[in-house]
């Protein structure tokens, strides 16, 4: 594998701010196409918004949930969504232990949040989506700790059910956590403990409700959470959609739909989407990878990495046909690469980059200040592309590749560095990226050009 280096121009990617007056929100939210739950080539459509989307009320999360402590442990989430173990993984060396944020950036800076109607009569919350994780959860009433947010009364549905431990789904519910099963007698209930490597941690009972989208509804298997730990905001819990048996995806594309997925997270002030069943294989743009599944977790592989930035060629010693696992993670906001890729890139840059400097940090990030003669029109930075198996191709821009930690003063590269030798891709590099993930025809699909148009 090599790290090919061509020119180009480097331009701050800036966001001109929205207010919830410019957007008609019930619109927003509501333009979704009504499903056909026995239909095999029904679609199930969600609107998408970014947190800092106008429509979307949590904008901000109170900064006590985010301590330099909880910072630092973030990270971890990549070794083991790469390594599909339980609570039990090793801790990791070197610079993982570093803080992942320079200057305090919360890790949902980059997160995206849906709506759903649960319970009878319906009921809406605001739910995180995860790509990197299986049960979802929502904040139930009678919390032990302060719940912020909306939270599901199981009392006020007439269609909500516990899970009891002699139920086969609560067998599942070990798999889905990667945490080891509570369960001792079969007429106890099904609890859950899952755990996010940040400080996060939500407890409860699994649970089943009426899900209802559209003119339908199925029933959803989720964790009623009655203690919840790390998480601010006006979220009321976290949907997961990998690939475990109690997954939303699967849950929602069991029997006649179609397995398959499309998403497209956008930018703040934009629209997207989260799709189940059918999508547009012949859409302009798009092109496909072979898809595995590791436990609950899908990846594809990449074959080659270029840097565009010059002439200049970097050989990475992959040798012969070697590949990388490559994970989608909207759990985490930066990027990762294996440790020799993360130093091949960031001396490639502080080599090659006009009007920046390196500066040293303590979370083992590469940053950059400008330089006293900086001229934006005449400063340079990469572009990126990840090549994959059958040759598809990711790019990552400019706006991908680096995060403005302090407005004007300090830019770091959107990468952290691990040492599982996968590469995971998170939620800066998702946004207004259309992929597709089809378990039926195992492939992933990705389209060439950004926008969820």
């Amino acid at each position: 594998m090599l790290i090919s280096i061509l020119t180009i121009w480097f331009c701050p990617y800036i966001i001109s701010p929205v207010t919830a007056d410019d957007s008609n929100c019930a619109n927003t939210w509501e333009d979704n196409p009504a499903p056909q739950l026995n239909d095999s080539s029904a679609t199930v459509r969600f609107t998408v918004l970014h947190r800092e989307h106008p429509c979307f009320l949590a904008s901000t999360v109170p900064a006590d949930h985010f301590s330099p402590s909880t910072l630092s442990t973030r990270h971890t989430r990549v070794r083991r969504l790469s390594a599909g173990c339980f609570s039990s993984c090793p801790e990791d060396g070197g610079h993982m232990g570093g803080s992942i944020f320079a200057n305090g950036v919360p890790w949902d800076q980059y997160s995206y949040v849906t709506q759903i109607q649960l319970g009878t009569p319906a009921t809406t919350y605001n739910m995180l989506v995860d790509t990197g994780s299986s049960l979802s959860w929502i904040r139930c009433k009678q919390c032990i700790n302060e719940c912020p947010g909306p939270v599901f009364d199981p009392a006020a549905s007439s269609t909500y059910n516990v899970v009891y431990c002699r139920s086969s789904l609560c067998n599942v519910v070990p798999s889905a956590t990667m945490t080891p099963s509570t369960c001792w007698m079969p007429f106890e209930k099904c609890s859950y403990n899952q755990t996010y490597e940040d400080g996060s941690r939500s407890v409860g009972v699994v649970s089943s409700d009426r899900l209802t989208y559209g003119r339908t509804s199925v029933d959803l298997v989720f964790g009623c959470s009655n203690r919840f730990e790390g998480l601010g905001g006006h979220y009321s819990g976290i949907i997961g959609v990998s690939a475990n048996t109690l997954s939303f995806f699967t849950q929602l594309t069991v029997g006649h739909r179609y397995k398959a997925m499309a998403y497209c997270f956008p930018h703040p002030s934009k629209v997207g989407f989260l799709q189940f069943g059918q999508y547009d294989r012949q859409q302009d743009g798009m092109s496909f990878t072979p898809l595995s599944i590791d436990g609950n977790n899908y990846h594809v592989h990449l074959t080659d990495i270029i840097v565009v930035f010059s002439s200049v060629d970097i050989g990475l010693g992959m040798g012969g046909n070697q590949t990388m696992r490559c994970f989608f993670d909207t759990g985490t906001a930066y990027s990762v690469l294996p440790r020799h890729l993360f130093a091949r890139l960031s001396d490639a840059v502080e080599e090659r980059i006009e009007g920046f400097y390196r500066v040293g940090t303590s979370t083992g990030q590469t940053c950059f200040q400008p330089d006293l003669q900086f001229d934006e029109e005449d400063s340079y930075m990469p572009t990126m592309k990840f090549v994959l198996q059958g040759g598809a191709t990711l790019i990552l821009t400019e706006e991908d590749l680096y995060i403005e930690e302090v407005p004007g003063k300090l830019y770091c590269l959107a990468f952290k560095e691990n040492n599982s030798g996968d590469v995971v891709v998170g939620s800066k590099f998702l946004m207004a990226l259309q992929i597709v993930v089809d378990l039926e025809n195992s492939t992933m699909g990705f389209r060439d050009r950004r926008g969820c148009s």
